[in-house]
């Protein structure tokens, strides 16, 4: 398939626009990204696969890695370590928490990603960073930064974040952003006095996403998205599961007793337990 022939429907490059202006990002960016991995032309299997490896392949590819900033490259997990643990010690945390609230409200994906990441990886040092999984060891490269970047995009790296490649994608990678200054409420405080008044312990996951509807617009994953940031930073709580001096890839596989409970990451999949 050639690359020319994705994202060619009109909704398409609609969805693409939209995507773009959420994320404060250049369409043309996010259209050449999206034409490697996601065809919104159909209505299902969106996944890019055998594309012509053209000339205008090559052109799109390098003008992402110039946006990047990133080179040709087969990707070290010991270099990826040591650059993603630098990066944590680096983030400017009340920025990172402006960004977040800005984009719960908003549809930020890329926001509300890389808050997450980043307090999923509280705690960490370079030997627990090298529990996160490496796939494919051997062809680790700029084409994979290139797909994280899309799911970043994509879903705010949903089912993404126990990936090493990711992680680092997320938070050390300067994303091109439109520099324009945001405006935004933090309505975390709101939100936790209202979970609290109507004894939130005891609702339904469920229930409790309806209950963030009343402060975040978006869709049932993305409104996960944002309740399992909160309770990685620890503003959302989750009883007699603190995680202030835990590292949460520890938990990942720590399941509840209820079966669809387990959709959610740790620690809200014990939400009502």
């Amino acid at each position: 398939m050639n690359i020319t022939e994705v994202n060619q429907m009109e909704k398409s490059k609609k969805k693409l626009i939209g995507i773009a202006q959420k994320n404060n990002l250049d369409y043309q960016f996010v259209y050449f990204l999206f034409s490697f991995f996601w065809n919104f032309d159909k209505e299902y299997l969106r996944e890019v696969k055998n594309l012509d490896f053209d000339n205008e392949y090559i052109n799109r590819k390098n003008i992402i890695c110039v946006e990047l900033k990133i080179k040709e490259e087969t990707l070290s997990k010991k270099d990826i370590i040591e650059k993603l643990y630098n990066r944590l010690l680096k983030v400017d945390n009340e920025k990172l928490k402006n960004n977040f609230m800005y984009g719960s409200l908003n549809g930020h994906n890329c926001y509300v990603s890389e808050y997450s990441s980043f307090y999923y990886l509280k705690n960490a040092s370079k030997e627990k960073l090298d529990t996160l999984f490496w796939y494919d060891k051997n062809n680790q490269n700029e084409m994979s930064i290139m797909k994280c970047i899309f799911l970043k995009l994509l879903n705010s790296g949903l089912d993404a974040r126990n990936s090493l490649i990711y992680c680092y994608s997320d938070l050390s990678i300067d994303l091109p952003y439109d520099t324009k200054k945001i405006t935004f409420k933090d309505w975390s405080n709101d939100f936790i006095q209202e979970l609290n008044e109507n004894n939130g312990s005891k609702i339904t996951l469920t229930e409790l996403i309806k209950l963030l509807k009343k402060y975040c617009k978006g869709d049932k994953l993305f409104l996960q998205t944002v309740l399992e940031a909160l309770s990685y930073s620890g503003i959302l709580k989750v009883q007699n599961h603190e995680v202030d001096n835990i590292f949460l890839p520890d938990y990942r596989d720590t399941k509840s007793k209820h079966f669809n409970s387990n959709e959610w990451k740790y620690p809200l999949r014990f939400w009502n337990e």
